[in-house]
């Protein structure tokens, strides 16, 4: 059954990863590429989505204030990255200071979401080994820091 309450972006992003890995191993970089840029994608959801969820109502519905709800998208995903690590203050008090400063240390690679998601219908061969693997270390990084979080029971 879809829907936003099977949605467990926690495990989609070390599946994508994990996945896009294998992938690339086998030198289907197209494929690789575009599954971890899902990771990559699913990782900061998670890290985003559930420090929204300290903004609940008592009667368990959302804060109209910080509802969001991410598509595939990078743009608003990323929009709301940059605004948190540039100081706005609804995005920054999602995090604690220590986690705002290690997600501002990562670089994500360009193609990771470039032309995201469309690109799982683009032809063969548009995507090369270094592609696949500049895509790979940008997605592990945010994977592991999704990670760290979680055991850090943040998440």
């Amino acid at each position: 059954m879809a829907g936003a309450a099977n949605e467990n972006f926690y495990e989609a992003a070390v599946r994508q990863w994990v996945d896009g890995k294998i992938l690339e191993e086998e030198g289907e970089y197209d494929n690789a590429v575009c599954l971890q840029g899902f990771a990559a994608e699913c990782a900061r959801k998670a890290i985003l989505r559930e420090g929204y969820s300290r903004y609940i109502n008592a009667d368990g519905t959302w804060r109209a204030s910080v509802l969001k709800k991410y598509g595939h998208g990078g743009t608003e995903l990323l929009g709301d990255l940059e605004m948190m690590l540039l100081n706005d203050l609804e995005l920054a008090s999602v995090l604690d200071p220590v986690s705002g400063l290690r997600l501002s240390a990562i670089e994500l690679p360009e193609v990771l979401f470039l032309g995201h998601p469309e690109r799982r219908y683009f032809p063969d061969g548009v995507y090369g080994s270094e592609d696949a693997e500049n895509c790979r270390r940008g997605a592990e990084k945010a994977v592991k820091e999704m990670v760290r979080l979680h055991l850090d029971g943040f998440l």
